[in-house]
């Protein structure tokens, strides 16, 4: 569907365009879950699929927020790093 659609295009064009061409309410769904903004290319919309997977809770593997990068290396489970 991202190739079928005209560039630029905003997220909620483009959950419009998904409803309008019959996907079902969960992929629409998923497409309003990625940040609101204006896409140029599939590309710019691809980019946002993994942290959308994150929040929308779909898919089978363990995916973290940006915002949780490197904390396995310095924090462990028994005693959490505070920052004063």
């Amino acid at each position: 569907m991202l190739g079928q659609v005209e560039y630029p295009i905003s997220r909620d064009e483009l959950a419009n365009a998904a409803a309008e061409a019959g996907y079902e309410r969960d992929a629409i769904n998923f497409l309003k879950s990625l940040p609101d903004g204006i896409y140029q290319s599939p590309a710019d919309v691809l980019r946002e699929f993994g942290e959308a997977e994150a929040r929308f809770g779909m898919g089978t593997r363990d995916v973290r927020h940006r915002g949780d990068l490197g904390r396995d290396a310095v924090e462990t489970g028994d005693n959490p790093t505070r920052h004063p």
